[in-house]
C-alpha cells in the first residue's frame, strides 16, 4: 500500500529502503530538494505519523515494505530507475547479546541484493547505492572487526557474487556525529562533557548523517563519475581531545570547562559488546577515508560536507 501527494511519474524513480531512519530521511531530503526524481519511501508502516511526515517534501510516495519479506521488495522495486540500499544489525538490547545481531542484517542483505538484481533483469534499474560502513586503509590490521562491520561487508562481497558491481556504487560512511549524542549510558554531550569511545589521544573520523543524503544525490545525479565505484566517506579526522576542545571553543559561555570523556571499554562490553570491538578496531586499524580528495570532490560536485563545528551548531548545543 502507498500514500502520495504527488505521482509525478515522468521523473525517474528511485526507492530509499529504511525510509524513517536516519540515513534514509537524509537521502529523501537530498533528492527532494534537488527535483530530479521521483522518491519511493519504503517503511514497514507507511500509514505512521513519522511516515507521513516524509510527504512534506515534494515528489515522495510512501510504499509499504519490510527488508525481510522479499515479496514486498520486489514489488516496491518495480519499475525504478535507481535504488538507495541500507541494512541494520540492530533488534533490541538483550543481556549478553547487547542490540546488535549479525544475522539479522544478513537476512536483509540478501533480501535486499535477489531484489536489486531481479529489477536489474527486468532492463529497468540503472543504479544502486549500497550503504556499507567505511574500511581501513590498511587491511591487515583490520581484524578482528566488529559484526556490524563485517555483515555490510559480506553483503559487498553478496553484490559481487551476483555480478551487480557495473549498476552499483559503494558508499562507507565513518562513524556519526550523531553517536556524540547516543542513549548509551554517558554518551551524550553536556555542558561539561564530550564522549567518546576511543582514547583521547588516537584520531578517528567521523561524518554528519546527513552527508549520506548529500553523497548519495550527488552520486545518482552523476553515475558516470560513480557507477562501478565503492567510496569511504568522512567529514573529519580527530582527536577526542580536540573534539572537546571544538567544542569548548564554540561555547558563548567559557565558564565552565569541557573535558573529553571516553566510555571505559569494560562497560561497553558489558552494554553493547560489538561497539567495545569496534572501538579497538579504530585505534588499531582506524577508518580510511581520503578526506581531502572528498572535499575537493564535493566541491567540483556543487555541495559542501558538513564540519563537526556547523553540526554542532545546527543542533543547538553551542
Amino acid at each position: 500500500m502507498s500514500l502520495s501527494l504527488s505521482l509525478t511519474k515522468e521523473k525517474p524513480v528511485v526507492a530509499v529502503t529504511m525510509a524513517n531512519g536516519l540515513q534514509g530521511r537524509s537521502v529523501i531530503r537530498h533528492l527532494s530538494k534537488s527535483g530530479k526524481f521521483h522518491i519511493r519511501a519504503l517503511t514497514r508502516n507507511p500509514f505512521s505519523s513519522k511516515s507521513k511526515d516524509l510527504l512534506n517534501y515534494p515528489n515522495v510516495e510512501i510504499v509499504g515494505a519490510d527488508l525481510l519479506n522479499i515479496e514486498s521488495l520486489e514489488k516496491a522495486f518495480q519499475g525504478v530507475h535507481g535504488i538507495f540500499g541500507n541494512t541494520t544489525p540492530t533488534k533490541g538490547w538483550r543481556v549478553f547479546r547487547g542490540s546488535m545481531v549479525r544475522e539479522y542484517e544478513m537476512a536483509q542483505g540478501r533480501n535486499l541484493i535477489n531484489s536489486v538484481k531481479n529489477a536489474y533483469i527486468s532492463g529497468k534499474l540503472k543504479h544502486f547505492v549500497f550503504s556499507s560502513v567505511c574500511k581501513s586503509s590498511d587491511p591487515l590490521l583490520s581484524t578482528p572487526a566488529p559484526g556490524h562491520f563485517s555483515s555490510k561487508w559480506d553483503i559487498e562481497e553478496c553484490i559481487s557474487h551476483n555480478d551487480l558491481q557495473s549498476i552499483t556504487t559503494v558508499i562507507r560512511p565513518a562513524s556519526y556525529f550523531e553517536n556524540f549524542f547516543s542513549n548509551i549510558p554517558g554518551a551524550r554531550i553536556s555542558e561539561t562533557s564530550f564522549p567518546g569511545v576511543v582514547h583521547p589521544e588516537r584520531k578517528w573520523q567521523t561524518i554528519a548523517v546527513d552527508d549520506v543524503g548529500a553523497w548519495t544525490n550527488a552520486i545518482l545525479n552523476h553515475p558516470d563519475k560513480f557507477l562501478g565505484e565503492a567510496i569511504n566517506l568522512a567529514g573529519e579526522e580527530m582527536t577526542g581531545n580536540q573534539m572537546a576542545e571544538l567544542f569548548q571553543s564554540l561555547k558563548t559561555s567559557q565558564s565552565k570547562k569541557v573535558k573529553y570523556e571516553m566510555l571505559p571499554r569494560f562497560l561497553l562490553r558489558l552494554i553493547e559488546h560489538d561497539i567495545a570491538i569496534m572501538a579497538s578496531w579504530i585505534e588499531r586499524s582506524g577508518y580510511g577515508a581520503n578526506i581531502s580528495y572528498l572535499k575537493s570532490l564535493s566541491n567540483e560536485l556543487d555541495f559542501s560536507m558538513t564540519s563537526l563545528s556547523s553540526w554542532l551548531r545546527q543542533k543547538r548545543f553551542v
